[in-house]
């Protein structure tokens, strides 16, 4: 490695590959040499728990960690930066809240418990998509259910006009398109083009559109 230092600097992607292999000294070396931040995202892919504290110790950075922390899934590190000061609704670099990031993966008991501390959960992100857009994409019906029955929007639409009813039906999550509607999702309603919900189920699969055309 250091002969190979002689002749290229290193860049974001050596730290992408430090995360992935867990070489945490070099992860460490990156950071601290040639300033180059740690991926938290690409942490909590490749569940690399030990580079994500790394990046908290060297940084103290509170808010950052916290809105990324759900993607462990553990409760106790979600607590500990709430605890210290973390901002619930606080958003990473494409305005998604710790909330978004729980539906879609879908953690209901994660997203139930950001909520109780005052999640938003109409807050959008920079695509105007709140957490309900991404529960329906990933099909996490579960938080789907959890954010309804704390006042979320099911007809919120995105930039381009977008409900979670276009996003479930496009990616025929049927659970979740069956809870939406069941819960007021307006099947007529049309994004920015002029389509409907089952515009897009109908393009993508076979599942959605039933589901649709029994509300029709």
């Amino acid at each position: 490695m250091s002969e190979c230092l002689k002749y290229q600097k290193p860049d974001k992607k050596c730290m992408e590959y430090a995360i992935i292999s867990h070489n945490i000294d070099f992860i460490t070396f990156l950071m601290n040499e040639y300033n180059i931040d740690i991926d938290l995202d690409s942490c909590g892919i490749n569940k690399n728990l030990e580079s994500f504290l790394v990046y908290f110790d060297q940084t103290k950075d509170i808010n950052k960690c916290f809105v990324h922390s759900p993607i462990f899934n553990i409760r106790s590190l979600f607590e500990y930066f709430f605890s210290h000061g973390g901002n619930v609704n606080e958003k990473n670099q494409n305005g998604k809240t710790a909330l978004h990031d729980a539906a879609y993966r879908n953690s209901k008991e994660t997203a139930e418990l950001l909520i109780s501390h005052g999640a938003n959960v109409n807050e959008k992100n920079q695509n105007g998509e709140t957490a309900h857009h991404d529960a329906a994409y990933k099909n996490s019906k579960e938080t789907a259910e959890v954010l309804i029955s704390h006042g979320a929007n099911v007809n919120e639409k995105n930039q381009n006009g977008k409900t979670a009813l276009h996003d479930a039906a496009y990616r025929n999550s049927k659970e979740t398109a069956e809870l939406l509607i069941s819960h007021g999702a307006n099947v007529n309603e049309k994004n920015q083009n002029g389509k409907t919900a089952l515009h897009d189920a109908a393009y993508k699969n076979i599942g959605c559109p039933k589901v649709c055309l029994a509300q029709t």
